[in-house]
């Protein structure tokens, strides 16, 4: 197995503001740090390649300090190219009062390849998570639906030290018939709300799912599950293409997303 690239990101509270403090990495991952009109600092992770090729391997390590705010995501979709057979893990900690957002453009497989992501939030008691995990059936206008190895995808969050949720998905052809599996769905996420502060996002989003979603969807509505907890919510989505998905995320979290980070991250980034 090919030795993983280490990186480490800290972000710390300079009075009204959050700065990047510490953004190390090494190839083929590279931390864009622009600057931000709110209270967070935004950071993107990008690739020498344009995404995943051969046996990269990629460990990020991420610091919010005490009261410190976070957008981290990406320049755009992680691609996963063919025959590569990649991994990438993700150890954030977020001290008391921090926020954490990481929202991703949804993760692309070429065919033929293979991809593993293991994320692990660690927050302070009173610290805060929102995680998006999305992903795709692949190049579908290239024919290559359904047509990867294997994508393994986990999600731990840990509170003052006390694990509270394990996520995993494996999605791989050799458990079945993917077409046939997915009824129709071609592009998912998991939206993950965590911490005492995100109370009321969490159930908003759980509510979100009682609801029709806002007519500029398209016809065809995602179909989203949610699960309460005491420390959060889980929800899930599933779509027949990446647009629709993009828009339930957007109508699910964008305004919690808003206010925590005092902009939106996403009105110019296309």
């Amino acid at each position: 197995m090919t030795a993983a690239a280490s990186a480490h990101l800290a972000v710390e509270r300079r009075r009204d503001r959050s700065i990047v403090t510490r953004a190390r990495s090494a190839a083929p991952l590279r931390l864009l740090a622009p600057a931000s009109p709110g209270r967070a600092a935004w950071v993107y992770q990008s690739s020498l390649g344009g995404g995943f090729v051969g046996r990269d391997a990629v460990e990020l390590a991420v610091d919010v300090a005490e009261g410190a705010r976070l957008f981290l995501t990406s320049q755009a979709s992680s691609k996963v190219y063919r025959r590569a057979v990649s991994r990438c893990r993700l150890d954030a900690a977020i001290g008391a009062g921090g926020a954490l957002v990481v929202w991703p453009d949804p993760i692309a497989c070429f065919a033929g390849a293979s991809f593993d992501q293991h994320q692990r939030f660690r927050l302070a008691r009173s610290a805060r998570v929102i995680a998006v995990d999305a992903w795709t059936a692949g190049r579908v206008a290239h024919g290559e639906c359904w047509a990867f190895g294997r994508l393994g995808l986990c999600t731990e969050i840990e509170i003052d030290g006390a694990p509270v949720l394990r996520e995993a998905v494996v999605v791989a052809p050799a458990h079945g018939d993917l077409a046939l599996r997915m009824g129709g769905a071609r592009a998912f996420a998991t939206i993950v709300i965590a911490g005492e502060l995100f109370a009321r996002a969490a159930q908003a989003a759980v509510q979100a799912i009682d609801r029709p979603l806002a007519a500029r969807l398209p016809v065809a509505q995602p179909r989203m599950s949610a699960s309460a907890w005491p420390w959060g919510a889980i929800v899930r989505v599933a779509a027949s293409a990446t647009e629709p998905l993009v828009a339930a995320i957007h109508e699910i979290i964008g305004g919690a997303v808003r206010e925590v980070l005092g902009a939106d991250p996403f009105a110019r980034k296309w």
